[in-house]
């Protein structure tokens, strides 16, 4: 991985005007470069998370585990960052676990070294706020949708709202995010199917 990739700095530019200042710039040279193979884990759930990736190729699963049984709450994709936001920002155990699905490369910053650019740029400041903010946004936009809407319309809106997880992640993954069994999805694509080649 070439130290810093053109998409992480897109990423970057596209929240904060002005692009690449001197603060960005200090807050860039903390990042390390890691891969994860697949089925490795960025945080397992009980343990604290103490650092925060940037994805810039493969995809990263967040799910819990109850009564044995697996749940998918997102998967985050290239261009995203990611932590256990809950346990990065208490310094408590996770509650969740966030695995690779894929070969997955990231660039990665402790949190002494985020607390430090934080403190000093307020581009820092502005990204994380931003960062932030759209995890709230998607967090309400999935609770809403998943209260009010039959598996149809939740599917649809996934496919409009974020297509590069129809398109990348596993059946079964969106199946758990959408709260239904994988073969109930696949009757549901095949019928979509159906219907816009009729």
């Amino acid at each position: 991985m070439q130290k810093h990739s053109d998409l992480f700095f897109q990423v970057i530019s596209s929240v904060v005007p002005g692009g690449v200042d001197e603060g960005i710039a200090e807050f860039a040279s903390y990042f390390e470069a890691i891969q994860l193979k697949t089925d490795d884990f960025f945080v397992r759930e009980g343990t604290v998370c103490s650092r925060i990736g940037f994805i810039q190729k493969g995809m990263i699963r967040h799910y819990y585990i109850d009564d044995d049984v697996e749940t998918t709450r997102w998967v985050s994709v290239e261009g995203e960052f990611i932590t256990g936001l809950g346990s990065y920002i208490r310094q408590k155990p996770c509650n969740h676990n966030l695995q690779a699905i894929a070969p997955t490369e990231l660039w990665v910053i402790s949190k002494s070294n985020f607390d430090k650019a934080y403190q000093n740029s307020p581009a820092v400041r502005q990204l994380w706020l931003h960062t932030i903010e759209e995890l709230c946004l998607g967090f309400e936009d999935r609770i809403y949708t998943q209260l009010s809407s039959d598996a149809e319309k939740r599917y649809l809106y996934m496919m409009e709202k974020w297509p590069q997880i129809i398109e990348k992640v596993p059946q079964k993954y969106i199946a758990s995010m959408m709260g239904i069994k994988p073969e109930s999805l696949s009757r549901l694509r095949a019928k979509l199917t159906q219907q816009r080649i009729s």
